[in-house]
């Protein structure tokens, strides 16, 4: 075989990688995970981590932590990442039939696949569970989807319409569903141009020539139907239904510790499927679409794992599948250059080293027909994981021989074996009742003679027993506010050297000016925080009578990738009030602009012109003489002569 010159390979895949992603499903998100994949090294941020950050995302590609983009599309589970902190493994599926015609053009000659399950011990805390999410078995191969069950593909009618309707526009297959069933017609053709029309019967049907844009048709009652309906049917087992979650598109969501499903059916939006806000592990459902998986270490840096849903649902386009992103904190930066194994390479910022083998060697790359194919056997030769090393629990009734790589031999226990110290039905009694994971080293424990050395593990109780976790807010120390009557930490006061304005008023709904400043005590960023720039301020109220005053701002949600909006509401007197709330709010923070916030005020007082309605999050109780004005305001987080960067 030819060898790889692994530099040139570095120069032509960044293009190929970027190629294929733009055809699948757009950028990765570095919306939510902050990750920029240009950048290599122990300087990045995932949620509150610092440190080295690497992944994977779509069919599926990988991004180490040095930087190197690849392609790894076996089927099977394999070693993501194992070092003295983390090991990581992931279940990757078959995408189905209409896929593969998809990804046959983009160049991928041995296929796809898709992250179905990621499962992560985490070493560097005592006793932390081990934790797998996953969405059972959702396969379904046949390139057919559940939304268009019922429908016949690639057919045309003449006429193209019933009478006294014409062609619409309808963003989705169900919607023109509904639009034809409300016209009373009996059925109906939808185009993947949005085109609609209604159908009664009196059309002749022709099949659509095969350069024409792809068609679905079929009666009303059958063709269309709600996918939501069909979502729980895709679990085939009786336990997964009932303890399943939904995360993303309508996914069914399966969480297991220590190889137990648990029962995640009464987990909310925003709530906690494990631990709390003030918990060392915490793991949180972050807006249906995340979940954050974050550990604190014994020195205080924090470790953190970012699991997003995608897809378009059980049995849609691309199904449900993972895009996965973790940080390796930089206070252990030694310690991970010196263990890491698995598909994230080893991140010491040297990139052409990163294709190693079981063992963390350096193999490099033996080109093999396209490179594709080479980077698809580079999988399966060096990070397939084997049956004793497996971490990743199957779906109810599978094994190891469902889930492994499709080339590796399955050796089931014998627990005849004449070695064992105990007899079989002795041994099988012992781990009967134990987690999957489990019954392979239960049994050869107990071969060897350490059978009640295990620890018991079942007694675990359920997250749905637990009651909804309370956010609890850490103080901060307030600025003082007042200096008899006159107001503190004003917009011209907490930045005297400031050559642009503190407080920007960008609209309003009233018809008066206002007549003095609306923030005060104002506390600024220094950029020495984990939860990226935030600013603190009390609102004044600057009109002659008291008022109810209503802020709508973004609160800070792990670290600064989400804004969760909040809107506090008190009563405020006229004058300087040093006991007003000081209220915090987080920050926009983009390369080469300057850190701000917005912030919406509402006034509601007789000596107010104005009929603005409130936002409704704000939960307004308006009395009926008074008068309401809204303000939107941009406000700088941080002095223009604080260069600092958030961390």
């Amino acid at each position: 075989m030819t060898t790889f010159n692994i530099g040139l390979f570095l120069l032509t895949v960044p293009a190929f990688f970027a190629q294929a992603e733009t055809k699948l499903r757009g950028n990765p998100p570095e919306d939510i995970v902050q990750r920029d994949l240009n950048v290599a090294g122990w300087t990045e941020t995932l949620g509150q981590c610092h440190g080295a950050t690497c992944g994977l995302w779509g069919d599926p590609h990988m991004a180490t932590c040095d930087g190197v983009g690849f392609d790894c599309q076996g089927i099977g589970t394999f070693n993501i990442m194992e070092n003295h902190m983390y090991t990581v493994q992931a279940r990757f599926v078959d995408v189905g039939a209409h896929e593969h015609t998809l990804v046959q053009g983009w160049g991928l000659t041995e296929g796809a696949s898709l992250t179905n399950d990621i499962a992560v011990d985490f070493k560097a805390v005592e006793n932390a569970p081990l934790f797998q999410f996953g969405f059972g078995d959702l396969s379904r191969h046949d390139g057919t989807f559940l939304s268009e069950d019922g429908c016949d593909v690639g057919k045309y009618f003449v006429p193209s319409d019933m009478a006294g309707q014409t062609r619409s526009v309808e963003p989705t297959l169900q919607d023109c569903q509904q639009r034809c069933q409300g016209v009373g017609a009996t059925s109906f053709s939808y185009w993947a141009n949005l085109g609609c029309h209604c159908l009664d019967g009196n059309q002749a049907e022709y099949a659509a020539p095969q350069n024409w844009p792809r068609s679905l048709s079929g009666p009303i009652d059958e063709c269309g139907g709600d996918p939501t309906e069909r979502t729980e049917q895709e679990l085939a087992d009786p336990e997964e239904r009932y303890k399943h979650g939904i995360i993303g598109p309508r996914c069914p969501l399966l969480m297991h510790q220590d190889g137990e499903m648990i029962d995640i059916s009464g987990v909310g939006f925003n709530e906690y499927y494990y631990g709390d806000e003030n918990s060392d592990i915490r793991i949180q459902n972050i807006n249906n679409q995340v979940i954050l998986m974050q550990y604190t270490l014994p020195n205080g840096d924090k470790a953190e794992i970012h699991l997003v849903a995608r897809g378009h649902g059980p049995g849609e386009l691309w199904s449900c599948h993972w895009d996965f992103w973790i940080c390796l904190p930089d206070s252990e930066q030694t310690q991970f250059i010196e263990s890491s194994k698995g598909l994230m390479g080893t991140p010491d910022g040297l990139g052409w080293n990163d294709f190693i083998d079981k063992d963390g060697e350096y193999v490099g790359l033996q080109f093999e027909e396209n490179w594709h194919k080479t980077l698809y056997n580079y999988c399966y030769d060096n990070h397939c994981v084997q049956q004793d090393d497996l971490i990743v629990t199957p779906p109810n009734g599978q094994t190891f021989e469902d889930i492994k790589c499709s080339h590796m031999e399955y050796k089931e226990f014998d627990v005849n074996d004449p070695l064992c110290v105990m007899d079989s039905a002795a041994m099988i009694e012992q781990c009967d009742q134990k987690p999957y994971i489990l019954t392979s080293s239960c049994l050869l424990e107990c071969c060897v003679g350490g059978c009640f050395d295990l620890p018991d593990i079942n007694n675990i109780k359920k997250l749905s027993e637990d009651d909804i976790p309370i956010l609890i807010e850490v103080p901060t120390v307030e600025s003082p506010g007042c200096e008899g009557d006159e107001l503190v930490g004003t917009s011209d006061k907490v930045c005297p050297e400031a050559d642009k304005e503190i407080v920007k008023l960008l609209s309003t709904t009233g018809t008066q000016d206002l007549p003095g400043d609306v923030f005060f005590g104002i506390n600024m960023d220094t950029g020495d925080d984990e939860k990226g720039r935030t600013i603190r301020f009390k609102v004044n109220n600057p009109f002659e009578e008291g008022a109810n005053v209503y802020v709508k701002y973004g609160k800070s949600v792990l670290g600064h990738a989400f804004m969760d909006p909040k809107c506090d509401g008190f009563e405020l007197p006229t004058g300087c009030n040093e006991d007003a709330t000081e209220i915090e709010v987080a920050c926009h923070d983009y390369t080469d602009v300057d850190a701000f916030a917005l912030v919406q005020v509402y006034f509601a007082s007789p000596s107010v012109e104005g009929t603005t309605d409130i936002d409704e999050c704000c939960k307004a109780d308006v009395a009926a003489d008074a008068g309401v004005v809204m303000y939107s305001f941009e406000l700088l987080c941080a002095c223009p002569s604080n260069t600092l960067t958030p961390q």
